[in-house]
């Protein structure tokens, strides 16, 4: 079983409300679970703009938001710095 925990804060209030999701997932395959995390991150992503923090915890999870958000061509450019810098 795979467990993702979402923090949801929202900052505009004077009190700040932290409501806390967790999500238990059974049958997923690492592609499955890789994919359902950044679209999570997506989510994240889309929520910011009214206000809304949203944390998102897991195993991880920042190595594979990383990977998952990687531009090709940015890999490219940063492979070739690296190529001229040597």
């Amino acid at each position: 079983m795979k467990t993702v925990t979402c923090n949801l804060i929202r900052k505009n209030k004077k009190n700040n409300n932290t409501k806390t999701v967790t999500i238990n997932v059974e049958g997923i395959s690492q592609g499955q679970w890789s994919t359902f995390l950044l679209e999570l991150n997506l989510m994240k992503k889309a929520w910011r703009p009214y206000g809304v923090d949203v944390t998102l915890k897991a195993h991880s999870i920042k190595k594979i938001i990383e990977k998952g958000t990687t531009n090709v061509e940015t890999l490219k450019e940063a492979r070739q710095r690296f190529k001229s810098i040597k």
